[in-house]
């Protein structure tokens, strides 16, 4: 006599069942990629809606405009030429809204036109960093191996050295200028920024919407393009207000110190270096500038503060 004994069932899906995905993730790859990119947008968008956000985000460009657009609709004169005649024209002097430097020219023209130097150095510099590191960083997460290693010691010795006193190196090394200025300041973040995409990279690698494509032989670009960077980009933008401020700061340093972008074109930073010799005297050729900057910058951080794990919701 015999007797049949059942068999313990294997645990998990039979070889030739089909494996389920998560339905954020199915959808995440159904959808074509200009779709996720802008769904993305659109986060951001609801993001900028809530006060926290959008009120330092309305000063930070209202600052951009007058800094771009305010001389031209001003008629303000050029801010590199003036009147010894009329040099340390107090505010409210006629035609000079701000009154005049040491050598006759107009502050509120300079006042702008540095502003709009220093902002383009500090977003110029900034997406310098955000690129190289998002690639970098993005890149070792997905590959990882020797690669992933190599890529990590990059950004440790590039961490090891003080932000501002590798620029100053670097600076110094190629000379004052707008370009020099901007490169030396964008190698603050490359590995602040790689750093971040690695670790968040690390985080999407496995989850379904990354292996499905991949084990079907999906290109590796594709993967990373379509896939990775669209998750890993919003904590990387709202880094990046961070950085664009951090940037601004060190440009007025370099220029503070005559290393950064030279005169006679005006920054906030060599505004408030030519105006340190009459501070006793007439401290609102330091005290302008100094505020043009605090606020700027103050306002890129409530910004970033504020879409600080907005853009990091549940995808």
């Amino acid at each position: 006599m015999t007797v049949d004994v059942p068999q313990r069932p294997v645990p998990g899906p039979a070889p030739d069942a089909a494996v389920a995905l998560a339905a954020d993730d199915e959808a995440w790859i159904a959808a074509p990629r200009r779709d996720r990119h802008l769904a993305r947008l659109a986060q951001l968008g609801r993001a900028l809606r809530a006060p926290a956000v959008g009120i330092p985000a309305a000063v930070f460009l209202l600052v951009v405009l007058a800094c771009f657009a305010g001389p031209a609709l001003l008629g303000l004169p050029s801010p590199v030429t003036g009147d010894l005649a009329d040099a340390m024209a107090p505010m409210g002097s006629p035609g000079h809204l701000l009154g005049t430097n040491e050598l006759g020219n107009d502050v509120l023209s300079r006042l702008l036109h540095g502003g709009r130097v220093s902002i383009v150095v500090g977003l110029g510099a900034t997406a310098i960093s955000l690129v190289a590191g998002a690639l970098l960083g993005v890149t070792a997460g997905f590959f990882g191996g020797f690669y992933e290693t190599f890529v990590m010691r990059l950004f440790d010795t590039l961490l090891a050295f003080p932000g501002l006193i590798l620029a100053l190196v670097i600076a110094d090394y190629l000379g004052p200028s707008l370009t020099n200025t901007t490169l030396a300041i964008s190698l603050f973040g490359v590995s602040r920024f790689g750093r971040l995409a690695w670790s968040q990279t690390l985080t999407v690698r496995h989850r379904d919407f990354v292996t499905a494509p991949r084990s079907d032989g999906a290109a590796a670009y594709r993967v990373i393009f379509g896939h990775i960077l669209p998750n890993v980009l919003p904590p990387l933008l709202g880094f990046a207000l961070f950085t664009i401020g951090t940037a601004m700061m060190i440009e007025a340093g370099l220029s503070y110190l005559g290393l950064g972008v030279p005169e006679p074109e005006p920054t906030w930073g060599n505004l408030i270096a030519s105006g340190d010799a009459y501070l006793s005297s007439d401290p609102r050729l330091v005290v302008l500038p100094s505020m043009a900057l605090f606020v700027t910058v103050l306002s890129l951080n409530l910004v970033a503060d504020g879409l600080r794990g907005r853009l990091t919701e549940e995808r």
